[in-house]
């Protein structure tokens, strides 16, 4: 069985966070981190995944990865 790739995943040196769902290749590289198994979570709950996880040290500079 494959490994479940979908959610969101938080580059912790630039903040930014990117969605990753059917079709779509989970970010390579240590910088990366998966935040949440829920690719349709708001930018107000990733954020507050980051805080509760001890991700990053400002959870409230992050933005979407386009």
């Amino acid at each position: 069985m494959a490994e479940q790739t979908s959610g969101i995943y938080l580059n912790k040196q630039t903040s930014k966070v990117r969605r990753v769902g059917i079709g779509v290749g989970a970010p390579s590289g240590s910088e990366w981190v998966k935040v949440t198994d829920d690719p349709n979570a708001g930018l107000v709950a990733i954020r507050e995944q980051v805080k509760q996880k001890n991700l990053g040290p400002k959870a409230e500079t992050i933005q979407w990865d386009f």
